[in-house]
C-alpha cells in the first residue's frame, strides 16, 4: 500500500479552501499518511493530521475570533503580536504536541538567524504553528528554544519537500494563485509583491508533486479575509472536482 502524504500552502484565511479540496479527495477514496504545512496550511493541517474531518475543522474555524488575538505593538518591531492564540491552540483546541497526533505533521517554520526552512515534526505543536504563520514584520516572531522563527512561507510555501522521505505519492495545494494585474495604491501593491514572492517559492514543491490543485479564484480574496469561510470551503471542493479525471487517473495507479 503506497502511502499518500498532502502538502498545505500558506495563504491565511485562504487555506480554508484546503479543506474543501481535502473532503473531495476523501470522498474519492484518497487517504492520507503525512501531512505538512506551512502558516495558515500548518493549523489546517494540525487539525487534519489531529484526526478531525474538514467539516469539523471548518466549523471549528468558523468559532474563532481571530482579531481578539491582536494586540497592536509597533515599539517591538512589529505591527502585532498574537496574543493568547497560542494557550487558545494548546488548551481549547488540543493541539499540544505532535505525539498526540493521528498521523505524522511536519510544521514549516523559518529559522530567523539562519534563514532556512526547518520541518519540525515534534515539540511544543502550538507554539510551533504560531512561529509557522509569524507573518514577520505583520506579526512578531516566535522564540523558540533559544532560537528565532517566522513564518515558513517565506522560504518552502508548499513543503512537499517534508514529505519526500515517509512518502511514496505527494498532492499539493495551494491557494495563492498568481494573478496578472498592475496594482495600484500601497496596499495592493504590498499584496502581488507577496504573492510574487509566495509563488516563486512553491516552484520546487509544485516540482515534488504527482497531483497538484489551486483554487483559481482565490485570488480574489484577502489572506485576512474571515467572512467568507464556507465560501473558501466551497470553492476548494468545486476545484478539486475540476481535477476529478486527474484524480481517478491518481488514485487508479496507487
Amino acid at each position: 500500500m503506497q502511502k499518500i502524504g498532502i502538502a498545505l500552502s500558506g495563504g491565511g484565511s485562504r487555506c480554508i479552501a484546503q479543506l474543501g479540496v481535502i473532503k473531495f479527495l476523501e470522498e474519492k477514496g484518497v487517504s492520507f499518511s503525512a501531512v505538512s504545512g506551512s502558516s495558515g496550511g500548518s493549523i489546517v493541517g494540525a487539525l487534519y493530521a489531529g484526526g478531525r474531518t474538514p467539516d469539523e475543522i471548518l466549523s471549528l474555524l468558523k468559532e474563532i475570533d481571530f482579531k481578539s488575538f491582536l494586540k497592536y505593538h509597533l515599539h517591538k518591531g512589529s505591527l502585532y503580536s498574537v496574543v493568547g492564540a497560542e494557550a487558545y491552540l494548546r488548551d481549547v483546541v488540543g493541539l499540544r504536541d505532535f505525539t498526540e497526533l493521528k498521523i505524522p505533521f511536519y510544521c514549516t517554520v523559518v529559522n530567523f538567524r539562519t534563514g532556512l526552512a526547518e520541518y519540525k515534526k515534534s515539540g511544543d505543536l502550538a507554539k510551533l504553528i504560531i512561529a509557522s504563520s509569524a507573518l514577520t514584520p505583520i506579526f512578531a516572531p516566535v522564540e523558540h528554544k533559544g532560537e528565532t522563527y517566522i513564518d515558513g512561507g517565506f522560504y518552502d510555501n508548499l513543503p512537499a519537500a517534508a514529505l519526500t522521505e515517509s512518502c511514496d505519492k505527494i498532492i499539493g495545494i495551494n491557494v495563492n494563485p498568481m494573478f496578472e494585474s498592475l496594482p495600484k495604491g500601497f496596499k495592493r501593491r504590498l499584496a502581488k509583491s507577496l504573492f510574487i514572492m509566495l509563488n516563486a517559492n512553491i516552484r520546487e514543491g509544485k516540482r515534488l508533486c504527482d497531483l497538484y490543485i489551486e483554487p483559481k479564484d482565490m485570488s480574489r480574496y484577502s489572506i485576512f479575509n474571515t467572512e467568507n469561510f464556507d465560501m473558501f470551503f466551497e470553492m476548494g471542493y468545486h476545484e478539486a472536482r475540476v481535477h476529478e479525471r486527474a484524480i481517478e487517473q491518481f488514485r487508479g495507479e496507487l
